[in-house]
């Protein structure tokens, strides 16, 4: 099955965009090894776990993918069932543009590595705000829908967010109704500080990453990442404080060996003097 030609240029213009490559790839089966997947990332979430990945088979690279996805994208279905192994081992183009969308995704959710999308030129980035607003449109059924959209026979719900030059160039992104869209570019305005308004109209991720549906998806996946880490801190804690605890024991039992070993001292000091004493007194009876 193919992918829409649009979708693919534009998932490999992001993919080139990491940098994880020497050369640009040009044709997404240049992804069937899943290593650039895995430097992707790698870079993005800023860990060192898939180094080693890199140097196992194929069927490890997929299933350390499938972990990352499943731990930091979040989504209601196992990505066991929207990414087949079996396909990803069979190179099949479909299976490789989603792991590529959804990284695409967790990418720009992430605080740590927000990008710069300005890089990209205005279709281009149409075409990533249209993958990014279709995965926040249909988190609850993007098993049905994601492949239907990947081969372009499915185009992403309107987005609430649009100015003039967005509606002007993409016709994936135009509103006919013109009195809610002065009242969407109000509610985008009015997000800005007074001080800190944009001279110049948003890009269109900009202005996908500037709506309150993707800010509040943003929080959630910020709050589940730090939750995360409290409750991997708090097992910290209680295996340090476990640990304190045995310490603690073995300290006790080292002290009290100590103190009978200083009492057993004291009593063999004194047996031996007390011979001593005994043949002097006799000394001086006699």
């Amino acid at each position: 099955m193919s992918v829409h030609s649009a979708r693919v240029a534009a998932l490999l213009a992001w993919v080139n965009s990491t940098k994880v490559c020497p050369d640009p790839l040009n044709d997404l089966s240049q992804l069937q090894d899943c290593s650039v997947f895995i430097r992707i990332i790698h870079k993005i979430h800023g860990s060192k776990e898939g180094e080693s990945v890199l140097e196992q088979p194929l069927p490890e690279r997929i299933s350390f993918i499938h972990g990352f996805l499943q731990k930091h994208c979040r989504h209601k279905l196992a990505v066991e069932n929207l990414v087949s192994a079996q396909k990803l081992l069979d190179g099949e183009q479909l299976a490789l543009a989603k792991v590529a969308m959804l990284l695409l995704y967790h990418t720009s959710m992430s605080s740590k590595n927000p990008g710069d999308w300005n890089e990209f030129d205005y279709k281009t980035q149409v075409e990533l705000a249209s993958i990014v607003k279709f995965v926040l449109d249909n988190e609850e059924c993007l098993n049905e829908n994601l492949e239907p959209f990947l081969q372009g026979k499915a185009e992403p719900s309107l987005p609430s967010v649009s100015s003039s030059s967005f509606e002007e160039h993409s016709p994936l992104f135009s509103l006919p109704h013109k009195r809610e869209v002065r009242f969407l570019e109000l509610q985008r305005i009015a997000s800005f500080p007074s001080t800190s308004l944009p001279s110049t109209p948003s890009s269109p991720m900009g202005d996908i990453m500037q709506t309150p549906q993707f800010q509040l998806r943003r929080l959630k996946e910020q709050l589940a990442f730090e939750r995360e880490n409290r409750e991997e801190l708090e097992v910290e804690v209680a295996e340090s404080q476990k640990l304190v605890m045995e310490k603690d024991a073995q300290i006790t039992m080292m002290q009290q060996q100590m103190d009978r070993m200083a009492k057993l001292n004291e009593k063999q000091a004194e047996d031996q003097l007390e011979p001593k004493e005994m043949e002097e007194l006799r000394e001086k009876n006699e």
